[in-house]
C-alpha cells in the first residue's frame, strides 16, 4: 500500500512567517508524515519549524517514532520548543506518537493515538505510541491547534486529499493562530 497525501499552512491573520510547518519524507520502504507547531507566531516561530524541519530531514526513518522524537526534543532544545504530530507509514501499518497541541483523526481504521502532554524541546512525559495496520481506503488528517479539535473528517470523506485540506482549513482554522492540516488517503 502507499499514501496520496497534501497539506495546507498558513499564518497565522497578520503574519506573513508561519510558525506550523509540514514534512513528508520517503525513506526507503518508510513515508515520514509530520505536522509541526511551534510556540508563538512570527519569525521566531517560524526558525523553530525551520529547525524541526531540518532535522526530521536528517534523520533515519524506520518503524519507531521514538528515534525521531528524541532528535527533535534535542535539536529543539535551546529554543522555544513545538508540539509535534509523527506518523511513519511502511506500506502495512502506521506507527505514530505526538507532543503537545496536535492531533491524529482518521476515517477507517481506528488509530488510537493521544498525544503526550509537553513541549518538545522543554520537558514532556514518556512518549505515548501505537502502531496500527491500516487497510486500503483508511483516511489520515494531521493537525495543528490551529485548527479546532472539532474538526470533522467525514465532511470531507469523499474530496481529494487537495480539496480536503482547502476545506478543513477553511472550515476548522482559527485566524488567530497559524494553522496546518495534512490529509493522506490509503491506496492499495
Amino acid at each position: 500500500m502507499r499514501l496520496s497525501v497534501a497539506h495546507l499552512t498558513r499564518p497565522k491573520v497578520g503574519e506573513v512567517e508561519n510558525g506550523d510547518g509540514v514534512v513528508v519524507r520517503v525513506d526507503g520502504p518508510y513515508t515520514l508524515l509530520a505536522v509541526v507547531d511551534a510556540l508563538g507566531h512570527g519569525p521566531a516561530a517560524a526558525q523553530v519549524t525551520a529547525e524541526a524541519s531540518r532535522c526530521l530531514g536528517q534523520t533515519s526513518l524506520g518503524p519507531s517514532v521514538e528515534p525521531l522524537m528524541e532528535a527533535l526534543h534535542a535539536a529543539l532544545r535551546h529554543g522555544r520548543g513545538a508540539a509535534i504530530m509523527l506518523a511513519v507509514f511502511d506500506g502495512l501499518a502506521l506507527h505514530c506518537g505526538g507532543v503537545g497541541n496536535v492531533e491524529l483523526r482518521t476515517v477507517g481504521t481506528r488509530v488510537p493515538v493521544l498525544p503526550t502532554p509537553g513541549i518538545l524541546g522543554q520537558a514532556f512525559r514518556t512518549l505515548r505510541t501505537v502502531s496500527t495496520p491500516l487497510s486500503p481506503g483508511d483516511r489520515l488528517a494531521l493537525f495543528t491547534d490551529g485548527l479546532s479539535f472539532r474538526l470533522d473528517l467525514e465532511q470531507v470523506r469523499t474530496q481529494s486529499p487537495d480539496a480536503a485540506c482547502a476545506l478543513l482549513l477553511e472550515r476548522f482554522g482559527r485566524a488567530t493562530d497559524d494553522a496546518t492540516v495534512l490529509v493522506a488517503d490509503v491506496e492499495p
